[in-house]
């Protein structure tokens, strides 16, 4: 099968660039053609399945891909960008979003939280991408978001959950794992050091814990300095790695402190396939994948007490263990990549 991924941009690198380089690899392993571009082709290719990973800039595009492709095309909904002009889904209070799309009160609140984006975004038509994207098949990362697309019209029918991760449970490793070495809980962040992740409160919040700890923090963004200035010296900050995933064989737990609407949280699932328990905020999609009590913790609430108090209950190796091969038990049942792949193509 040929199949082109449009909306892949090669000058980024986040979460939807790492789920588009894996997805496509383990395409290409099962014999398939797949073509990435950026932004719309001018051309379209003769192809027989489209994957947008963004929408389009241009409703033009969009139309443009819908004549050509049919019931070829596909999306895959990876942020809030359908519905939310900042993406982020909350408002200027840091107040969780729960609004379908609205024409003033939306571009009021990105005008007041950004107002860089005031002229990018003022002429953005999301009526008009919401109903020409209402009649293609989706796809996911949750159930949160598929709740959010019903909000905003659409058809249950034509929605698919698809997580945007494959890992592959790790029990050999996990075995091995010295849980709490030295007496201390080994805190894993890792992440974009922006103040949407969290990283600030969970400096925060470590500071306020009962139990010895030692908290890495991997990484790389605008907030880093001020971020540094706030940490001490049982805090680590060891920039951006491409082996981020082995610090897990150390790690007692992965925090994921993020207070905006994340929309799977692929961090977690990539910790819990080392058998590495988390910690989060209960924002977003985070809940289809941390299960209270069996692979971690939620925070009761979004604040650095309430932080502290959850990674506080992590500290028993007992618990850690157990933990461990409840997080290996989830990963073998969500994230089998036979199951992706059968799910992606609608076998």
């Amino acid at each position: 099968m040929r199949i082109l991924f449009t909306g892949v941009y090669s000058h980024l690198y986040g979460g939807l660039e790492r789920f588009a380089e894996r997805a496509a690899a383990k395409l290409r392993e099962n014999g398939h053609e797949v073509i990435t571009v950026g932004d719309v082709p001018e051309k379209l290719e003769d192809v027989d399945y489209v994957l947008m990973h963004k929408v389009p800039k241009r409703a033009e595009d969009l139309r443009r891909l819908k004549s050509k492709y049919g019931e070829a095309l596909h999306f895959y909904a990876h942020d809030h960008e359908l519905y939310c002009l900042r993406r982020h889904y909350y408002d200027p209070m840091r107040k969780l979003c729960e609004r379908t799309y609205s024409f003033f009160p939306c571009r009021l609140c990105a005008a007041v939280t950004r107002p860089q984006w005031i002229f990018s975004n003022i002429s953005r038509d999301i009526t008009t991408f919401i109903n020409e994207m209402r009649k293609v098949k989706t796809f996911v990362a949750s159930n949160y978001m598929k709740n959010n697309l019903i909000k905003n019209g659409f058809n249950p029918d034509k929605i698919k959950i698809l997580y945007p991760t494959f890992v592959r449970p790790k029990r050999d490793e996990a075995a091995k794992h010295a849980w709490m070495a030295n007496g201390e809980l080994n805190i894993l962040y890792m992440g974009q050091l922006v103040a949407g992740k969290g990283v600030g409160v969970l400096i925060d919040a470590v500071k306020l814990m009962k139990t010895p700890y030692r908290l890495s923090i991997v990484g790389a963004g605008r907030d880093e300095k001020k971020l540094v200035k706030r940490a001490n010296d049982r805090i680590s900050f060891l920039g951006w790695r491409n082996d981020a995933q082995s610090l897990c064989a150390t790690a007692d737990v992965c925090a994921v402190p993020s207070l905006w609407n994340e929309p799977f949280g692929m961090v977690g699932a990539e910790a819990l396939s080392h058998g590495v328990g988390v910690v989060a905020f209960n924002v977003g999609g985070i809940s289809d994948l941390l299960v209270p009590g069996k692979t971690g913790f939620f925070a009761r609430e979004r604040s650095a007490k309430a932080l502290a108090e959850a990674l506080d209950k992590m500290a028993d190796k007992k618990l850690l263990a157990r933990i461990s091969e409840n997080a290996l038990d989830l990963v073998e049942k969500l994230f089998d990549p036979d199951k992706f792949i059968n799910t992606l193509l609608e076998r």
